[in-house]
């Protein structure tokens, strides 16, 4: 498994420019892929772009704007 592909849920909510718990329900619902260790999770950095694309506009905006740049676990 290549690690780097994975974001933090933290990360991946900077990214889109969303809280943590909306992140968690994304993965919840299926709508991005992650794995879960013991209680945390990490979000497979590409279905997110994927999601982001396709995902429609309505509803709330965004609390901040996204930010679509993968960095590798530990980068900051």
């Amino acid at each position: 498994m290549n690690l780097r592909k994975y974001v933090t849920t933290r990360q991946a909510a900077v990214m889109l420019g969303v809280g943590q718990e909306h992140i968690r329900k994304l993965l919840s619902a299926s709508k991005v892929k992650g794995i879960k260790l013991g209680h945390d999770w990490l979000v497979f950095a590409p279905s997110m772009e994927k999601y982001f694309e396709t995902k429609s506009n309505r509803g709330r905006p965004r609390s901040k704007t996204p930010q679509l740049e993968v960095k590798s676990i530990g980068q900051s």
